[in-house]
């Protein structure tokens, strides 16, 4: 045994200069890629000279940064430190939208967007947008000094593709390293295919997962190739139809990689424990990365003939954190003009930017709702120390349909149906169209939401409301009536938004009602709203604040009154894994006005035990606490407890009459939004069992 390491040393000193290095060669396999970062810890430990890197899938993006120049800690910081699935998430980011257009969004379980009257269906189940302009602000600042050539790069590079057209692996030499390296780990239908000029191109694991062969013709050095791929998969006995279809995807693309197959000079492969392919979470980027990194310093122990010496590369460090901007260039842009796109852009030509202003400025223009995807690159400008930015658009198809479905046992399935149009006028605004209703209420919804004034902070909201329901009424003597209220309303607003957190309007407003068996009546008024939004998931409140208030007046008509209505939510992390809510709401009402306008509790802010639509009240003060607790998976606890203080003139507060109630319910996180089951207890109505499933916010006529 010593004999043949002896061999193997002497051979290899034959055919290798070891002052030379290594080729290196980084395979795909999805999350598992996270090995690779441990993987380059280790052979820089070691003294392994690494002179080229080629890679595939998710080996092109920790090989694209490794090559860039990003020394292997700052590349480990990084994976470790990024929040993954907010990474793969298509949702925009709340602190970068309007919150009027938060405020417009409805919570559907399914979204389908129309071109014309024909569905289009998404391009693919995960979105890059986020991935793409991560790459764009690590790799874009090295291309502006160093080039489009891979060659020229701290650590030449090449990157494996797969061309649907043509039906051939790509190798990327050249071009935007971050759409290189998008097109590279490309997963058909999990990710976007790129489309680079007359090519679609796809995860290069389906041709070549193992590029050996590029790293070999292009370059001298021996190949020290890395396999994190997952292997070949287990044949179930009785195998559904997604498995089959996986199991063919898997069978053909080896087929195809069996082509291009050519053994490394040293090929290592760590045991990765079953670690999955999709599993991208940090506690997965931690096993991973230690794995990587332990396996990778006992096999190159193992082997000491691979060439060594320290690292003759420096960690590339940005020589100017912050970029002049010479130009703002478009492309991609048909249906929405070059003036919108400027309304929402915070950049402009002779600013100073960042590079994490830049992704806070696509990631902006992404949040106005009218792009699926928005990428930048950096390019040098003619004037020396500038650069141009160059955004590519892929505009979101004008039109969209959303199904929502809320459950309360309460009243029943509420089903409703959301018809958006983008871009409209050709002005950037939203024109909104609902419709639905449950078991005895049915309800229909027009708004419009001008953002045409150009500084997209000034707005201008039409809306035309109407509903009409048929529900039982719970009285404080607990008595129950069924009873049938339409109402119809007309609005007109102008607002002023301060960004994602707040939002001021004053309008007028015309009401039309009916109550029960009497005449048809209505007023005018006139009305001042406040709204301040700091919770990034209002149906899964983590952490953050709601304020909403609105002061109108009625002072004509039959019905002269005045109202101030208000709303506090207040949400944060309790505990480990906790989360603890407390809420103040109510009103305060003076003059005359109908029954229906007394305040009553709806099953969104509901206490404890009583029923749907209970408990009138002219003047209220109410107030409630929430703890809840994140179990394995999806599933959660929750604690809570609510009183009012209710009374029926403003300035006679003392003779009011208290309402309280407890709960405990249980429930699960669903695309619906959270199901639940809970059970409360309140000194009206005693015990009440209460199954819903939805976003709370949409309960109850006109949501």
């Amino acid at each position: 045994m010593i004999i043949q390491h002896l061999m193997l040393v002497l051979l290899s000193v034959i055919r290798f200069d070891p002052s030379d290095g290594v080729s290196l060669v980084l395979s795909g396999g999805g999350a598992r890629g996270f090995a690779h970062v441990g993987v380059l810890m280790a052979l820089e430990e070691e003294g392994v000279l690494v002179r080229t890197v080629t890679g595939a899938s998710m080996g092109s993006l920790i090989g694209g940064l490794y090559s860039s120049g990003y020394s292997p800690p700052f590349i480990d910081s990084l994976v470790r430190n990024t929040d993954w699935a907010w990474l793969f998430s298509s949702a925009p980011d709340s602190r970068l939208t309007m919150l009027p257009l938060r405020l417009s969004r409805s919570h559907d379980i399914l979204t389908l967007q129309f071109k014309g009257f024909s569905p289009v269906l998404p391009r693919s189940a995960i979105s890059t947008q986020r991935v793409a302009s991560l790459l764009s602000s690590v790799t874009g600042p090295v291309q502006v000094d160093h080039g489009i050539e891979f060659d020229s790069l701290p650590i030449p590079l090449r990157l494996v593709a797969f061309d649907l057209v043509s039906r051939c692996r790509i190798v990327h030499s050249s071009g935007n390293l971050s759409i290189c390296q998008l097109s590279s780990m490309a997963v058909p239908a999990v990710f976007p295919a790129v489309r680079m000029g007359e090519m679609l191109l796809v995860d290069g694991g389906v041709g070549d997962n193992i590029p050996v062969d590029v790293a070999k013709d292009t370059w001298k050095y021996p190949v020290l190739a890395v396999d994190i791929s997952s292997g070949s998969p287990e044949i179930p006995e009785n195998p559904t139809m997604i498995q089959v279809g996986s199991l063919t995807y898997s069978a053909l693309s080896q087929r195809v990689n069996d082509l291009y197959h050519v053994e490394a000079d040293y090929y290592f492969r760590p045991d990765l424990h079953g670690a999955e392919s999709y599993v991208f979470t940090s506690e997965a980027a931690d096993s991973l990365i230690d794995l990587g990194y332990n396996q990778m310093l006992a096999y190159l122990r193992e082997h000491p003939e691979i060439p060594r010496r320290p690292s003759h590369h420096g960690v590339w460090v940005d020589p100017r954190p912050d970029y002049l901007i010479d130009n703002v260039q478009f492309t991609g842009l048909e249906n929405v003009s070059e003036s919108v796109v400027h309304d929402w852009l915070i950049l402009e030509r002779g600013d100073e930017a960042s590079t994490c202003q830049l992704r806070e400025a696509a990631e902006k223009l992404y949040a106005s709702g009218l792009f699926n995807r928005v990428y930048y690159r950096l390019e040098p400008a003619a004037d020396s120390g500038f650069v141009d930015v160059i955004y590519t658009f892929e505009e979101s198809e004008p039109s969209s349909v959303g199904i929502g479905l809320t459950y309360c046992d309460d009243f029943g399935l509420d089903a409703r149906f959301t018809y958006r149009h983008l871009d409209f006028m050709k002005a950037g605004n939203h024109f909104i169209f609902s419709i639905g209703g449950g078991d005895r209420y049915f309800f229909t919804e027009i708004r419009l939401l001008d953002l045409s004034s150009g500084t997209r902070n000034w707005i201008t909201d039409y809306s035309v409301t109407s509903w009409q329901m048929k529900a039982k009424f719970f009285e404080r003597d607990r008595t129950v009536c069924d009873r049938v209220v339409t109402m119809a309303e007309a609005s007109a607003a102008m607002g002023f938004s301060t960004g994602w957190s707040g939002l001021t309007e004053l309008g007028v407003s015309g009401v039309l009602h009916r109550y029960g068996s009497s005449d048809p009546d209505g007023f005018p008024f006139v009305f001042m709203s406040h709204t301040n939004e700091t919770m990034s998931d209002p149906v899964n409140p983590r952490s953050g604040i709601r304020l909403k208030t609105k002061l109108y007046w009625a002072p004509l008509g039959s019905h002269k009154h005045g109202s101030l209505n208000y709303d506090f939510e207040s949400a944060f992390p309790f505990l480990r894994r906790g989360t603890m809510q407390f809420t103040f709401w109510g009103q305060l009402l003076s003059g005359t006005t109908w029954d229906w306008q007394d305040s009553r509790l709806t099953a969104s802010r509901s206490i404890p035990g009583m029923p749907w639509n209970s408990l009138p009240a002219r003047q209220r003060l109410a107030g409630s606490a929430c703890f809840r607790r994140d179990l394995n998976g999806p599933f959660f606890l929750s604690i809570e407890t609510g009183a009012s203080w209710d009374w029926e003139s403003p300035l006679e507060i003392e003779d009011g009459e208290s309402t309280w109630g407890a709960g405990l319910s249980a429930g699960m996180r669903t695309p619906m939004g959270p199901a639940v089951i809970s059970c409360g207890w309140s000194t009206e109505w005693h015990e009440r069992w209460t199954v819903s499933i939805g976003s709370p916010l949409t309960y109850g006529p006109g949501r």
